[in-house]
């Protein structure tokens, strides 16, 4: 008995402890403010961090001190589980987490499960940015038109949201403003290396007269061809400027690009922006639909399986135009990758892959690729030589705090995004087209505590304010995917990149495609859209820069195999 006794004390003893460490079964609050109200939320704490929602979670906690949720309690105290993982459907129910800001969802497969709570009163009401301070405007007004269409479940008239969409991210070209100055990597007013020969683009001496010789000389228009714009002033307008580009920089002790071989899915992303750019928003959007039509494809020939591109004497492709685009269907969706806009973005991956870029670059994990970028200039690796550009998500800069000996040491570096050239002259001015791709999205789970439901849906409410979203892109460097302008204030605020991110995402015209199916066959199929291998998977791999580098394949060896291997592999759902 006694035994038996002592078995019984050591069990519960690990009860209680199981409990308080893991919050969950037995009482989820152990350890926390019995006078308050808890409200749990599950954090992907990735490269956005944390700093925002700490300072937020600060001032709503004040905001409700004096506010009751429970009988004999007064406040809200939250509590963050800031791991860095994703959940799934399964793992939402029986979870003691009552709201989730997280990454890599699917929308439509959380809602058909059940695992998100109906929030449109919260959506279609206003932001607070105080317990009794309500903006003017409803959350549902800020939403861009194709995101609300996505999230709306409902109709204009009966909307029906269970989630919102979290920040606006890109894979991008970024690049070392200081270092373009201080080389002149900039073109001169009226100079392009358009229709050079291949020759002539790669000689290190002929290049140099495209380029400014001080920086008060005028600059080209840049790929958006308008002065007028200064953003880009001076940047490669196509791909011809692009490879002159890279020349010029080789040829001033500049090392080209630097990429981190931890997640080399980036250059698949990045691969993927080039895609979307060349074809734009309409056309791309094809993507997402699995029916329409696909416009601007290219002739393939061949028999089933070894089938090619078909190109022109001078090596463009030759087109499949009628003039009325290909009717698409869920089984022929796969004829998206025949799009010339993806073989020119292979073209601009084989320019890039085959410069002189950083020599670990496959091999450095992202934080130290992300280091030895700022501080190349001082680097053993680089044998002190200054890096232009680095491929990264539009998080890298905060995600490299570390990097920097203070928070105000990022203040003193110019780091912008490199808008991405144009094919050729003829889409000049054409929009910047670019892929949110990130899937991130927040939400009160379905299984929310009753208690804790007005919490939750006020906490919504609050972080989604004006006021909290340049909060975050203070806090960030990035954007929230909700239409707000930046007050001066938070302008004087933010780096140099923070800046350069607004500017391209609002202020020219930018167009963002969602890495969100958009009708019913997509959502069934979106094992086909998965964005770190999406539209380059091949029988050697799916990233379009280590095929070249390792497998020595050029543009037009990925896009015929690309295609072959899709066009086989294609198998989709039923709507049933």
């Amino acid at each position: 008995m006694k035994k038996f006794k002592r078995l019984i004390s050591l069990l519960l003893g690990a009860c209680v402890f199981f409990c308080a460490t893991n919050l969950i079964g037995c009482n989820k609050k152990t350890g926390y403010d019995e006078n308050r109200s808890q409200l749990f939320i599950k954090y992907y704490n990735g490269g956005v961090g944390r700093v925002w929602i700490d300072e937020l979670i600060k001032g709503f906690e004040q905001e409700y001190a004096s506010v009751s949720f429970e009988k004999g309690k007064q406040g809200v105290q939250v509590v963050m589980d800031p791991e860095k993982s994703v959940p799934t459907v399964s793992t939402i129910k029986g979870n003691y987490n009552q709201i989730y800001i997280t990454v890599n969802v699917n929308y439509s497969e959380f809602v058909a499960g059940g695992a998100m709570m109906d929030i449109t009163d919260v959506v279609t009401g206003n932001a607070l940015t105080g317990k009794d301070n309500p903006e003017s405007v409803t959350i549902e007004s800020k939403m861009p038109e194709d995101r609300k269409n996505t999230y709306n479940l409902g109709t204009d008239a009966n909307p029906s949201y269970y989630a919102l969409p979290f920040f606006e991210s890109s894979m991008n070209l970024n690049y070392n403003v200081s270092v373009f100055e201080a080389k002149k990597l900039y073109f001169a007013e009226g100079k392009t290396a358009e229709g050079w020969s291949d020759v002539d683009l790669k000689d290190k001496t002929k290049v140099q007269e495209l380029f400014i010789a001080s920086l008060t000389e005028p600059r080209s228009a840049g790929p958006d061809g308008n002065p007028a714009t200064a953003y880009d002033n001076g940047l490669p307008a196509t791909y011809d400027d692009f490879q002159a580009l890279i020349t010029m920089m080789e040829g001033s002790g500049v090392i080209p690009f630097i990429w981190n071989g931890t997640a080399t899915s980036y250059l698949t992303c990045l691969a993927n922006e080039m895609w979307a750019n060349n074809e734009g928003k309409e056309n791309y959007m094809a993507t997402f639909n699995f029916r329409g039509n696909a416009e601007n494809l290219v002739q393939m020939t061949g028999s089933a399986g070894k089938e090619a591109i078909s190109l022109n004497s001078d090596g463009s492709a030759v087109m499949l135009d009628d003039g009325n685009g290909t009717a698409l269907t869920p089984e022929t969706s796969y004829l998206i990758h025949a799009q010339k806009g993806k073989y020119d973005a292979l073209r601009l991956v084989e320019m890039i892959a085959k410069s002189d870029y950083y020599d670990n670059s496959f091999s450095e994990n992202y934080l130290s690729a992300q280091d030895i970028f700022i501080h190349a200039e001082t680097k053993k690796e680089t044998e002190n030589k200054p890096i232009g550009m680095i491929i990264e998500g539009t998080w890298w800069n905060n995600e490299a705090k570390a990097s920097y000996a203070s928070e105000q040491d990022r203040y003193n570096y110019n780091f912008g995004i490199l808008p991405l050239p144009k094919a050729d002259a003829s889409q000049i001015g054409t929009p910047n087209t670019k892929i949110s791709e990130r899937e991130s999205l927040m939400f009160i789970s379905k299984y929310c505590d009753e208690y804790a439901i007005p919490i939750a849906k006020a906490f919504m409410k609050y972080i989604n304010s004006d006021k909290a979203m340049n909060i975050f892109t203070q806090k960030t460097d990035m954007l929230r995917a909700l239409n707000y302008e930046l007050t001066q204030d938070t302008l004087k605020t933010i780096t140099n990149y923070g800046k350069s991110v607004y500017q391209i995402s609002r202020e020219v015209g930018t167009q963002w495609v969602d890495w969100m199916p958009q009708s019913v066959e997509a959502q069934k199929n979106k094992g086909l859209l998965d964005y770190l291998s999406w539209g380059y998977r091949t029988t050697l791999g799916s990233n379009p820069f280590e095929l070249v580098v390792n497998n020595k394949l050029t543009a037009k060896d990925i896009f015929d195999s690309s295609y072959n291997f899709i066009k086989g592999s294609w198998a989709v759902k039923s709507e049933s």
